[in-house]
């Protein structure tokens, strides 16, 4: 996948990666981050295994994806967001 495809492609992804997150913290605060992450890799991959108009798989685009995650939750927690 090219630079700006993976770019528009995260930034598209944005918005439902933060509200998953917020959504997955709400229901498991005290779950660990690593099932937490695990929650939300397995939504999105079922969201992506039956979309239609995919153009890479989803192994490709899921570093870029996690990353995306571990930015969002380090800062929720900088910022206080999510209550340790």
């Amino acid at each position: 996948m090219q630079l700006l495809q993976t770019i528009k492609l995260i930034l598209s992804l944005l918005p439902l990666i933060v509200e998953t997150v917020r959504t997955i913290e709400a229901v498991m605060p005290a779950g660990s981050g690593k099932t937490k992450l695990e929650m939300l890799r397995g939504t999105m991959e079922a969201a992506y295994s039956v979309s239609t108009d995919t153009i890479v798989q989803f192994e490709a685009v899921w570093p870029a994806i996690e990353r995306t995650v571990s930015a969002v939750v380090t800062a929720f927690n900088t910022a206080g967001v999510f209550k340790k």
